[in-house]
């Protein structure tokens, strides 16, 4: 791998009076052309010599790796371990990356998966021939890979020529920042921090100064531009972070453009599938879970990540709509946390859903949202009912959010819920995570109910200080509805 070794910001001062060094500080480095993308690193709290150390042994140790590792290197070990007709001996850097590709394909429900180089290789050439796969084709391959068994002895499927070719795309580059950044530390042992960045994943250790954390912009999906401004800032010490999404990448079959994420079990582009940026322990954990959060629905991704230990993630739909797992406002940064706590008292929205007299009661299935006095929406806060085509009996909700963006649906939405007094809050942000001013809005309900009725209200408020009200007649779907500031009694 050719990288040049050259610093381009190496800052020494000296004390006046003798020549003696000042404390260090932060030491830089950039290269492009790193795993085929780009590299920024930063030394903090040693001088230019140890910096310098802990740089050339990260380079290094990528460059060892790459060698192992890569897909598009005729010469690499899982190249040719993709190309063999018969099994070969496997590394034990290699075996250890197979053996996470694996463990996060059995931990994600199949979601994520290191097996569908072949329909990938597929997808690649339909890009370059314009035909479409045969889809019945790539279903088989699929399903036939996802059915697999490993072996007891190596706890990996056995190489199947013309079938199993290996693509690890969506976890290597985690593991290689991983391993460059130990060989850094191990370079470097007096170095307060470490931030290795390729590609836009990276891994930060420690923090550019004493009692700091490392200031990480995540880019906003919907806006690509370079100096887009980004969805949000956050701290990290000592944490990994990695996104997935498919507006940069995909496949362009004919005039259509296909997203280089696929269904594991259908071997088959995903339909507008959510973004997701990952924080995790380490950087390996982050890369996975970015990638499979991108496959699962938006709902089930985050209530996996908050299983797993030390990890938050935010989802953002095809559309641009935020999810995040409960912790993820913790890494915010001290700006961006306070943006977003415009309004510290959030507005409170009381809803019931009322007791039908009828032999063939169903839940109602039943949205929620905010919107402008001239109706246009500003965020959603609720949906029961997960199940698209009744959904659509809402037909207000449907026409703003439904019908265009149907993961973010599957994100938000929860299963009906029996008659019963329920609550919501709105923090004064809007879909795409911005804060609202406060003013007049409009809380917009829509319900419907099989083998019964529909029902929409639009009730007005002055938020999040002001107060509505609204009291139900005789059969209707919708009950009483109270909205009121977050830390008023109802």
């Amino acid at each position: 791998m050719s990288i040049s070794l050259r610093s381009l910001a190496t800052l020494v001062l000296a004390l006046a009076g003798g020549g003696v060094a000042a404390a260090p500080v932060l030491q830089h480095y950039q290269h492009e052309q790193v795993l085929g993308t780009s590299l920024r690193m930063s030394v903090a709290g040693v001088g230019p010599a140890e910096a310098e150390a802990a740089h050339a042994a990260a380079l290094a140790e990528i460059g060892r790796l790459e060698a192992v590792f890569s897909t598009w290197r005729e010469d690499s070990e899982l190249s040719r371990l993709n190309r063999a007709g018969a099994p070969l001996p496997v590394s034990p850097e290699l075996r250890r990356l197979l053996a996470l590709c694996e463990h996060w394909r059995e931990a994600s429900d199949g979601a994520f998966s290191c097996r569908l180089g072949g329909p990938l290789q597929a997808w690649r050439e339909a890009a370059d021939t314009g035909v479409l796969p045969d889809r019945v084709q790539l279903r088989r391959q699929a399903r036939a890979l996802a059915q697999l068994q490993p072996e007891p002895a190596s706890a990996l499927p056995a190489p199947s020529p013309g079938l199993l070719q290996w693509q690890v795309d969506g976890v290597a580059k985690g593991h290689i920042l991983d391993l460059a950044l130990q060989r850094a530390r191990d370079a470097a042992p007096q170095a307060s921090g470490i931030a290795l960045d390729i590609g836009g994943d990276a891994v930060y250790w420690g923090g550019p100064e004493a009692g700091q954390g490392w200031r990480v912009g995540v880019a906003d999906p919907l806006a690509p531009a370079d100096n887009a401004a980004p969805r949000a800032t956050l701290q990290l010490r000592s944490l990994a972070i990695a996104s997935s999404g498919h507006r940069s990448r995909g496949f362009k079959v004919g005039r259509r453009q296909y997203s280089h994420l696929l269904d594991p079990m259908e071997g088959w582009p995903l339909a507008y599938p959510p973004s997701a940026t990952v924080v995790a322990p380490d950087a390996a954990t982050a890369d996975a879970l970015a990638t499979a959060l991108s496959v699962m629905p938006i709902r089930d991704g985050l209530a996996w990540v908050e299983q797993l230990p030390g990890v938050e993630a935010l989802v953002v739909s095809d559309r641009g709509v935020s999810f995040a797992s409960s912790g993820w406002h913790r890494l915010l940064s001290v700006e961006t946390g306070a943006a977003a706590a415009a309004w510290p008292r959030p507005l409170r929205i009381a809803y019931e859903i009322p007791t039908q007299d009828a032999a063939r009661y169903r839940a109602p299935y039943l949205a929620l949202w905010i919107a402008r006095p001239d109706g246009s929406p500003v965020r959603q806060l609720l949906v029961l009912g997960d199940r698209s085509r009744y959904l659509q009996e809402l037909p207000q909700w449907w026409r703003l959010y439904g019908r265009d963006d149907e993961s973010a649906v599957h994100g938000i939405a929860r299963p009906t819920r029996l008659p019963g007094h329920y609550s919501v809050t709105w923090d004064g942000l809007d879909d795409q995570g911005r804060p609202c001013p406060p003013g007049e809005y409009r809380i917009e309900l829509e319900a419907a109910r099989e083998h019964g009725g529909r029902q929409r209200l639009s009730l007005a408020v002055h938020a999040p200080d002001g107060q509505a009200r609204h009291l139900p007649r005789a059969g209707d779907e919708i009950g009483t509805l109270h909205a009121h500031r977050g830390d008023d009694a109802p």
